[in-house]
């Protein structure tokens, strides 16, 4: 498969939060972990498949300590789900790229 992205992506476990419409129609916000993040999107696993082409709003805590230790910076966003992968422990795979996004 060929390289289609512009921008690098970096490894960090920053906490996140995704919400958006489930592929069974429901309105859902989950809890996650990123795998990894760019300027352009995200890539996480989540516990529920997703249609390709939703729209989903991302919010990232933009720190590793914890959050009663110090105020993080928190980038919020707005995205569309691009590639959905189903993983060997029931969980998806879902890359998200931005289509709005501001640091709080």
């Amino acid at each position: 498969m060929q390289e289609r992205r512009f921008s690098t992506r970096v490894k960090v476990p920053y906490h996140a939060r995704l919400s958006g419409v489930d592929t069974t129609g429901r309105v859902f916000k989950e809890e996650t972990v990123l795998d990894d993040l760019s300027v352009g999107g995200v890539h996480m696993r989540l516990q529920r498949s997703m249609p390709i082409g939703a729209n989903v709003t991302v919010s990232v805590r933009l720190s590793m300590a914890p959050e009663t230790e110090t105020p993080s910076l928190r980038l919020a966003a707005r995205g569309t789900v691009r590639r959905l992968e189903p993983e060997s422990d029931g969980r998806f795979g879902v890359a998200v790229e931005f289509t709005r996004r501001r640091i709080l």
